[in-house]
């Protein structure tokens, strides 16, 4: 995959469809027949992602409001737009626990600060504290040490 195509798929909203399950499907049989058993239509994976697939994507009904929004207001990032944050990136907490969705703030604050290719570099980071960390109060989100090997004695 190109550079360009990299980029690609980072959707205007922030999440970085690259690293997403729906996409990466696409060269694992095990984790594309766990997604259909957990309700993804077969016939929607593998995803292509946002912008590749034109807002389509296998968890929304339709067009995706926020690939349109973009569309419209002729910007590829949320960020890039004078009605900057929008009540369509608002954090919720419900699946806040499966979905990604309240990251997107954070992600498009970390695109216009070090660019696409700086936030692909750290998306599986904040994905991984977002989803597996463990929030400090007045530190944020950290992940645990890897665990060392016992030295051999």
């Amino acid at each position: 995959m190109t550079s360009e195509e990299r980029r690609e798929l980072v959707a205007p909203c922030g999440i970085d469809c690259g690293i997403c399950e729906l996409y990466l499907c696409r060269d694992d049989a095990r984790l594309e027949q766990y997604l259909i058993a957990r309700g993804i239509p077969a016939e929607r994976l593998p995803c292509s992602g946002c912008v590749p697939g034109h807002g389509d994507c296998p968890v929304v009904a339709g067009t995706c409001a926020t690939w349109t929004c973009a569309q419209e207001h002729g910007v590829r990032f949320c960020f890039e737009c004078t009605d900057f944050p929008c009540e369509k990136l608002s954090p919720a907490a419900d699946r806040a626990d499966v979905l990604p969705h309240n990251t997107k703030v954070f992600d498009l604050s970390v695109i216009e600060r070090r660019g696409v290719d700086g936030f692909i570099a750290e998306s599986a980071v904040i994905k991984a504290r977002y989803f597996k960390g463990t929030m400090e109060i007045g530190r944020g989100p950290r992940l645990a040490a890897p665990t060392q090997p016992p030295e051999e004695l």
